[in-house]
């Protein structure tokens, strides 16, 4: 994948939280560093992020190991850093994952960093810091080196969960032009992703689709040398760091923050430390558009 740029960098912002209080809930903490001229005027000590430890490499527990409080992937890696950054504690909270948004809404976390997409429906009640682009990848076992691209597909076929629905509308419209004049492309059912795998594995089908970051991490660590990918992501979609509509203070702050991990080079180091450089940002977006 083409290196992912941005179209501005984030501007000077307000580095003065509304203040949030702690409930005794968190799953684990960790101090951070102390940042004086980031944590100047904070009203808060620590962030309480909502993060889910079971999706690799953005979130996960080591093998065998079921406590929350050893979480580790980009997102934690880069959370910490942001707290860090703003001189100020951490705490990773799990919920059921539809409740993190309300639980924004209700004041009982701060922060959502979980691999949560940047959608256009969920900006009617969060704001998104955004810090990556994922997309639906398409890839197949490393011996197929006759499928480098999407029309290479046509005529063949793509194994997928039946509930990946937004998967699905992604690979027919791209298919719908991809091959014209040429056989479609045909979708064979799986029950889940290992399935899909499986299916994948035994020549059932000719490729299956995952989440860019989920298929860097399946080729990087899981299964080197097993797979490869075929083209681009079928779309390009925003993942951000979710706040409360109504907390814009504390918005702005995780912006400027990130934004200064940009320009110094750890987010970049972070992304490099669990292979996802090529889903990067250059600058910061919010909601998807250029702040500044």
């Amino acid at each position: 994948m083409k290196h992912l740029r941005a179209m501005a960098a984030v501007g000077a912002v307000c580095a003065v939280l509304a203040g949030c209080g702690g409930d005794g809930s968190s799953a684990d903490d960790s101090d951070a560093s102390a940042a004086p001229d980031a944590s100047e005027g904070l009203d808060l000590d620590t962030l309480r992020v909502g993060n889910s430890p079971v999706y690799p490499p953005m979130s996960f527990l080591p093998e065998g190991d079921e406590d929350p409080a050893n979480r580790q992937g980009f997102d934690v890696d880069l959370a910490t850093a942001i707290a860090d950054e703003l001189g100020v504690g951490i705490t990773f909270e799990q919920q059921a994952y539809e409740q993190y948004l309300p639980s924004l809404s209700t004041g009982r976390l701060d922060l959502v960093h979980s691999a949560m997409q940047d959608l256009p429906d969920r900006r009617e009640t969060v704001d998104f810091v955004d810090y990556y682009l994922t997309g639906p990848q398409l890839f197949t076992t490393s011996d197929r080196t006759d499928l480098g691209t999407l029309a290479d597909l046509c005529g063949g076929s793509v194994v997928l969960d039946t509930g990946d629905v937004g998967y699905r509308d992604a690979l027919t419209a791209a298919a719908d032009e991809a091959c014209q004049g040429a056989d479609p492309i045909e979708v064979v059912a799986a029950s889940g992703t290992a399935d899909a795998l499986i299916q994948l594995d035994q020549g059932r089908a000719d490729a299956t689709i995952r989440g860019a970051e989920s298929v860097a991490y399946l080729m990087n660590e899981q299964e080197p040398g097993r797979y490869a990918t075929v083209d681009e992501p079928l779309s390009q979609i925003p993942v951000g760091i979710a706040v409360a509509k109504d907390n814009p203070e504390l918005r702005d702050a995780v912006a400027d923050a990130l934004a200064t991990l940009v320009e110094n080079g750890t987010y970049a180091e972070i992304g490099e430390r669990w292979n996802l450089s090529d889903l990067l940002l250059d600058a910061v977006t919010v909601n998807g558009e250029p702040v500044g």
